[in-house]
């Protein structure tokens, strides 16, 4: 064969493999994309297994490859089947896929109107895409969870029995619930203050909750019990209680510049250098800003606490003080002879002698033991069950957090850091997230009377058997 005749063959030949790539490349790039494997992915939120009376359902939907084709939900019950959300979402074309390739799908679950009963029932999600596999039916996701469900509120039975609270002051309240309640406690007006369990440890529907009315409340604020279950189902209940109206001191502080000048770089780690402002400025810039941060900060270290009683009897104060001012005094700042702030002192001051060493007021876990701002070194104990205890303005701390301490023993010295013009310890008493007044806390009267006394009728009576 000469090579004239070769030269045909061979470019029909390369025609041929040009052609053949030209058609089988499109088509195994088309069959590899739309012959995709991957499921749709879906999330249930909440991932809870309880349902309530009216709960709501959020399913989010993603599909990035092929786009989403279909959703269907079910909720199957004694062979019933309730169908919650179903859904199809369109295709572009035969080679593109879907156009939907992510969806949001809020779901309200009333499982009465839906005719559903309290029990376990069977929660079906089915998701497709319209991905060409399974003959066109495209891939499936499917998840089933047996849920329960549950749309009665639990049952709240107070336990303890007058509830007399001061403004400013701490109450306490006892109550069982009739089942398993993630979330109950006392709410004063916008204030929600948890109760655990705990207490009797073969008693799990016994729970406590320290409650306070906060000094600017409205004495006539409304007070109540509240539990939520797994499902959230929401009980309410009232508990007799008498709140007494109190006023509160004034009291001027005056603001020197000798004061200025040696306190204001103290602050100067929390609120900067502020260059071009004078020290009065950054004056005011600690008593409002970073003492609300200091708050938060407070606020946020007592959030958690010991279900455990660990303190005994009344709380001790600084041996041989005295006291220089006392809780909610109402404090305006005067420079220059103008007043140029107002705040809230919370809290009582006592002086002893310089450094004086300074007691745990009672048993409990330091949660707490730093620098805190307008607080200088301060010391937090947890008594449990919400109750707290703080220590402010020392100039040494020798406790650690996370240490245990007895009652009196030394936690630190008195001191003058923070924003303290003189050496003294600045003490408070919180409840959860609200500081009370200590007083009440130094007095075992009322310690007796409003405290121990209902944990003691808490306590099962021990009944005597005869021989």
């Amino acid at each position: 064969m000469n090579t004239k005749a070769k030269k045909p063959i061979r470019i029909k030949l390369v025609l041929a493999i040009v052609l053949l790539l030209v058609i089988l490349v499109p088509a195994a790039w088309v069959l590899a994309v739309r012959l995709e494997g991957e499921r749709p992915v879906v999330k249930l939120t909440p991932e809870t297994s309880v349902v309530g009376a009216s709960t709501d359902l959020v399913l989010d939907l993603a599909d990035e490859r092929c786009g989403l084709r279909g959703v269907r939900v079910t909720m199957t019950q004694k062979g019933k089947e309730v169908a919650l959300a179903e859904a199809s979402f369109p295709a572009v074309g035969l080679l593109k896929g879907g156009i939907v390739n992510s969806k949001r799908l809020e779901i309200k679950l009333q499982p009465e109107a839906q005719g559903l009963a309290d029990g376990e029932a069977l929660l079906r999600i089915a998701v497709t895409d319209h991905s060409w596999r399974n003959w066109w039916h495209g891939n499936r996701t499917l998840i089933e969870k047996t849920v329960t469900i549950d749309t009665r509120p639990p049952s709240i039975a107070v336990v303890s029995r007058a509830h007399y609270i001061s403004q400013g002051g701490s109450g306490l309240v006892v109550y069982r619930l009739s089942e398993r309640c993630p979330s109950s406690g006392v709410q004063v007006g916008e204030h929600f203050f948890p109760g655990y369990p705990g207490f009797l440890a073969e008693d799990e529907s016994l729970h406590l909750a320290f409650f306070a009315v906060a000094y600017d409340q409205d004495p006539d604020v409304r007070i109540f019990l509240r539990a939520m279950d797994e499902a959230g189902n929401d009980a309410k209940a009232g508990f007799p209680h008498l709140v007494n109206p109190r006023r509160f001191p004034n009291d001027i502080i005056q603001i020197s510049d000798r004061f200025l000048d040696w306190k204001m770089p103290e602050f100067e780690a929390d609120i900067g250098a502020m260059p071009g402002t004078s020290r009065l400025e950054q004056f005011l810039t600690v008593n409002r800003e970073l003492r609300q941060s200091n708050y938060q900060t407070v606020k946020q270290i007592c959030s958690q606490t010991d279900a455990v009683v660990h303190w005994e009897g009344v709380f001790s104060r600084l041996p041989r003080s005295a006291p220089k001012a006392s809780f909610a005094e109402q404090r305006d700042y005067r420079y220059a002879g103008e007043i140029v702030d107002h705040q809230v002192h919370l809290g009582a001051d006592l002086a002893s002698v310089a450094q004086s060493p300074v007691p745990a007021a009672n048993s409990g876990r330091v949660v707490f033991g730093e620098n805190l701002g307008i607080y200088g070194k301060t010391v937090i104990i947890d008594h449990g069950f919400g109750l707290f205890s703080m220590y402010s303005h020392l100039s040494l701390i020798e406790v650690e957090k996370g240490q245990m301490v007895a009652k009196n023993d030394i936690i630190g010295r008195t001191g003058m850091t923070g924003l303290a013009g003189g050496d003294h310890l600045h003490f408070s008493m919180i409840v959860h997230d609200t500081f009370v007044n200590p007083v009440e806390w130094w007095d075992p009267v009322w310690i007796r009377n409003n405290i121990t006394s209902k944990l003691e009728d808490a306590k099962p009576v021990a009944t005597e058997t005869s021989g």
